[in-house]
């Protein structure tokens, strides 16, 4: 692995940790020896990618990496910004936009509705990706060796609807890959529904976008919620969809 590749899996693992993380824990994550940890670290150091926090004896992410985060955030919004508002106006309920942040999914934008949807998403929360059909969406666009990678046992049940059993999320991504839509009954919240596609942006990253809305209001809004999406994923198939979801 070249050093930008090992450099790369470490700030992943300050970056998903929930603390600061020591030389020894960047080791464990990462899997790499201590001493190579040590001499990437003290690079990423200088140049202020990474920070040592004393008082936790650890690194956290620092100030050098804001050039690059904050470029890339504008493009990723500016690009999809225009669509985006286009579906809100069109549904009338709220459309968000994530991107992979590590081992989860990141919401990076939302457009809300007049009515919108309040204490279920905001803009910068991480959500797991078993549980939400724009997770699901993103994971449908990976090989079975990336997404065996991303989903450890014991997956985390949110809800009775959440599904568990990887050989169960398995075949929902199959059927995510045939109609490219990926469908939420309550699996992450209790009284949210919600519909959502995954594909490469206009940045040439790999994002998802969902609307999302009370169940109540799902089954009248579905199929508009679905023609929306496919006007930003042409590659959406609804009569792949199957009947059950």
């Amino acid at each position: 692995m070249a050093n930008i590749g090992r450099a790369s899996v470490i700030l992943d693992a300050i970056a998903e940790g929930r603390r600061p993380l020591t030389l020894t824990e960047l080791a464990a994550r990462t899997g790499l020896p201590r001493s190579t940890v040590h001499r990437i670290v003290r690079v990423l150091e200088i140049e202020l990618f990474i920070v040592r926090v004393p008082e936790r004896h650890g690194y956290a992410l620092g100030p050098g990496l804001l050039k690059f985060g904050m470029n890339a955030h504008m493009r990723l919004l500016g690009g999809n910004r225009p669509q985006l508002a286009a579906l809100a106006r069109e549904v009338n309920e709220n459309v968000e936009l994530a991107v992979f942040n590590g081992r989860e999914l990141v919401v990076v934008d939302q457009l809300a509705s007049p009515d919108r949807v309040r204490g279920v998403t905001k803009v910068g929360k991480s959500f797991s990706l078993h549980a939400s059909c724009i997770g699901m969406a993103l994971l449908a666009q990976l090989p079975d060796s990336q997404v065996t990678e991303l989903l450890k046992s014991p997956l985390a049940r949110f809800t009775i609807n959440t599904l568990t059993d990887i050989v169960d999320v398995r075949d929902r991504l199959e059927e995510i890959r045939r109609s490219h839509v990926a469908i939420d009954l309550e699996e992450h919240d209790v009284g949210i529904c919600a519909v959502a596609t995954g594909f490469v942006g206009p940045t040439g990253a790999l994002q998802a976008v969902s609307v999302v809305m009370p169940t109540a209001r799902f089954a009248s809004k579905r199929e508009r919620a679905i023609e929306g999406l496919q006007r930003m994923n042409p590659s959406i198939d609804p009569s792949s969809l199957s009947t059950r979801r």
